[in-house]
């Protein structure tokens, strides 16, 4: 039982660079091939495919704000006009002037046109 436990093992030699066989230049296998790849791939998407799509996207949203800050003005000019007629004494302006109507009493006179 006073055997030593490793005993099949052989003493390391001292080598130097020089004693190993020269090494072969390394070439690349099949994962970095394919990393290569995918990135080549995800680069020709990203600048080719993508750029232009994400351009032509910014000049849409730009032309639909400007859109909507038309629309918003409108609106509010609605919203005036609405207020506007709502009150009576601007329906009654309305009626006179477009309409040629007249309050009871009241005489109309109208000018020729030339």
């Amino acid at each position: 039982m006073n055997k030593p436990a490793r005993s099949n093992i052989l003493p390391m030699q001292n080598e130097t660079r020089s004693e190993l066989p020269p090494t072969k230049p390394r070439r690349f296998k099949a994962r970095k091939w394919l990393l290569v790849g995918t990135t080549a791939w995800a680069a020709y998407v990203f600048l080719f495919v993508q750029s232009p799509s994400l351009e032509r996207l910014d000049g849409e949203q730009q032309q639909l704000n400007e859109d909507i800050r038309h629309l918003q003005q409108a609106n509010q000019e609605l919203e005036k006009r609405i207020q506007q007629l709502q009150d009576p004494e601007y329906i009654a302006e309305i009626a006179r002037k477009k309409y040629m109507m007249v309050k009871p009493g009241e005489t109309l006179f109208v000018e020729p046109k030339q």
